[in-house]
């Protein structure tokens, strides 16, 4: 697998979304989370590999959403398509109890999806916006194993790197359904609770 895909399969979950502000610098997003998420890494039999995240800020009352993930060109392997997006999401769209959740959402205008052609020999690419993307994703806890965690992490893949520093407790999931055109089922997911603790998710975007 090339590094541009390698970079997401991680045994570690990427920390979710809640409220959204546009940095000075115009390519970052800074998240900020308080509440209940849920986690997933996206992994396809046609290569796909990533991740995806979805969470509320309680104290705002805003729920968010971000993504990345990559699937090789079976025409040629020195490519891969890579979609990102990050941003508020109606409420509606999301639902959780302790044990579970659920994504129904086709993104709305507001919310853009940024689509790159990377060569993943060269590091090479070009973007421009996607079309909307739908999203029918359920988590059920499988009582696999849960984590509490504290952790300070810096993650690339390709043209997006993610900051995050974060206190949390998590649950093992299983999550099933579709994610813009690809089909899930039984991917490790988590459930995640802040636990009131308030803390930033930073993606910044090299395009």
């Amino acid at each position: 697998m090339t590094a541009l895909t390698a970079a997401c399969s991680q045994t570690t979950m990427p920390e979710p979304t809640g409220s959204t502000a546009q940095a000075v610098a115009g390519n970052t997003t800074q998240i900020r989370v308080n509440g209940q998420s849920a986690s997933v890494l996206l992994v396809g039999d046609d290569g796909t590999n990533g991740f995806l995240a979805v969470t509320e800020d309680q104290i705002n009352d805003t729920t968010g959403l971000d993504f990345s993930w990559a699937t090789p060109d079976p025409a040629d392997p020195d490519f891969a398509d890579l979609y990102q997006g990050a941003g508020e999401i109606p409420s509606t769209a999301y639902a959780h109890t302790g044990t579970s959740a659920s994504l129904s959402l086709t993104t709305p205008p507001s919310f853009i999806v940024t689509h790159c052609r990377v060569n993943v020999i060269t590091g090479e690419f070009t973007c421009e916006e996607s079309g909307p993307l739908s999203f029918d994703l359920a988590w059920t806890a499988n009582g696999f194993g849960s984590i509490e965690e504290k952790l300070q992490r810096t993650e690339k893949l390709g043209p997006v790197t993610t900051r995050l520093k974060a206190e949390f407790t998590m649950i093992t999931a299983a999550v099933a359904g579709s994610y813009g055109g690809h089909t899930a089922s039984s991917l490790n997911g988590d459930l995640t609770d802040s636990e009131s603790r308030t803390y930033i998710r930073e993606i910044t975007t090299a395009f």
